[in-house]
Formats: C-alpha cells, structure tokens, sequence
C-alpha cells in the first residue's frame, strides 16, 4: 500500500500567514448572530489607520465600515488599547438607523 506524503512549507511562519483582514473582524463583531443591530463602531486611532490603510480612500471619504449600507464609524482615543473598539447598539425597539422615524 503506497502512502501518500505532503509537501513541507518551509517559508517562515510569518510569510505563511495571511494579513489579518481587520475590518472583517471587527465587522463580525458588530454583526454577531444573536446581537442587536450596530449602531456605530467606536475605534481608537491606531486602529483606524489600519483600516485606512486595508480599505483606502473609501473609508476616508464616507466614514462607514461595511457593505452595502455601512456602519458609522468614529475615532475615539479614549478606548482601552485591548480590543481597540466598542460596537455600540441600537436600543431594542429603537430606530434602525440613529435619527430615523420608524414608520
């Protein structure tokens, strides 16, 4: 019986890996099954300028993190380093965007 073997990867660990996809991070978080809808996404400097830096000038221009409606998103650095944001939610039986009537 002929046994099958795998190639070895020999690359360092580091260029192994995949860059960390940082705004599907955070987007999952914001959106987590079972969770209340986001109503912003808080994120301390550092931590946009990765997400600046991973989705370009879009994020800049329109200030939302996600498609196709987007969640606002806004620098605040007064938050912990660790996680580095805060999903803040809507109010159970609030509006789905902030400042709009339900009809």
């Amino acid at each position: 019986m002929a046994t099958a073997t795998l190639p070895i990867d020999r690359r360092p660990a580091a260029a192994r890996r995949a860059r960390p996809h940082v705004a599907g991070d955070v987007l999952a978080v914001a959106w987590a099954p079972g969770a209340a809808p986001p109503r912003e996404i808080r994120v301390r400097p550092e931590l946009h300028g990765r997400l600046l830096a991973e989705l370009g000038p879009a994020l800049a221009e329109h200030g939302v993190l996600g498609e196709p409606a987007g969640v606002p998103l806004v620098v605040d650095p007064e938050l912990p380093e660790f996680p580095g944001f805060e999903v803040r939610r809507i109010r159970p039986g609030g509006p789905a965007r902030p400042g709009v009537l339900a009809a």
